[in-house]
């Protein structure tokens, strides 16, 4: 008889040690979700305090949002919080607790910005029309460095003009040599003729003078010729040139014992 009498007994204790963990994981928490709010990890509380509402169907957790939201300075959600509060079914409130719940939304909106409690719900933001670059704020680009100007290499006609020109200058100065020493020569040739056929007329002035115009004379032949035939090349190699540039084309003078004269060199 006493083995079955315990066993009512301990039936009747398993629905209380139930309800008493049921009690204790619900302080739990509550605690957790009353630190989260005071540490300010508002949303960590406030998930916390809806699974207990949604497990219990207690308003005063959504009331404890309200608290939550208000603590962290988040004014229009913790609005929003008590007035779902106030508005809960068959939740049973005391005038008390609606003054309470209606004093914390009077502060809440105290605390708001002036246009927030003039106009609760306000209009989108409306987008900024994107900005059109003009001239004068388009950024400037930075100056380029200087180009380096090359003068543009000498066409095959300009060459060849070049050699043209240059053979006649050459071919010009070189007949004006053989003319100097044309007239040179003369005169030498006729103060010896004066010598032999007028009396008194030799002198030793008049001799150096005779061999200065003989000199001049065999000079202006020697570099008259040089240049008339130089001149020739140059207007024979512009006629019908293909050389690369004409600077590779140069008169040099030649001068050495017992001749005088002009040297054309370059590579045609």
């Amino acid at each position: 008889m006493a083995a079955v009498a315990v066993v009512p007994l301990l039936l009747a204790s398993a629905p209380a040690v139930a309800s008493s963990r049921e009690a204790k994981d619900r302080a739990a928490s509550e605690r957790a979700a009353r630190k989260a709010c005071l540490k300010g990890d508002y949303g960590k509380g406030v998930d916390i305090l809806t699974d207990l509402f949604v497990d219990t169907k207690e308003p005063t957790y959504i009331f404890n949002q309200g608290r939550c939201f208000e603590q962290n300075r988040r004014y229009e959600d913790a609005i929003g919080r008590f007035e779902e509060y106030l508005r809960v079914p068959n939740a049973r409130l005391s005038p008390e607790d609606r003054a309470l719940a209606e004093k914390h939304i009077a502060d809440c909106k105290e605390k708001l910005p002036r246009e927030r409690v003039d106009s609760p719900t306000q209009p989108p933001p409306q987008p900024t029309p994107p900005l059109v670059p003009t001239t004068a704020s388009a950024p400037q680009s930075e100056p380029s460095p200087a180009a380096v100007v090359t003068e543009p290499a000498p066409r095959p006609a300009q060459r060849r003009w070049g050699l043209l020109t240059a053979g006649i200058v050459t071919a010009t100065v070189g007949v004006g040599g053989v003319v100097t020493g044309l007239v040179s020569n003369l005169k030498a040739n006729s103060m010896v003729n004066d010598w032999e056929t007028k009396a008194g007329s030799y002198s030793t002035n008049n001799e150096n003078d005779q061999k200065t115009y003989k000199t001049l004379a065999w000079v202006g032949y020697g570099v008259g010729a040089a240049c008339v035939a130089a001149g020739a090349v140059l207007i024979g190699v512009g006629a019908r040139s293909r050389a690369r540039s004409s600077d590779a084309i140069a008169l040099v003078p030649a001068v050495g014992p017992g001749q005088m004269g002009a040297v054309l060199t370059g590579a045609f």
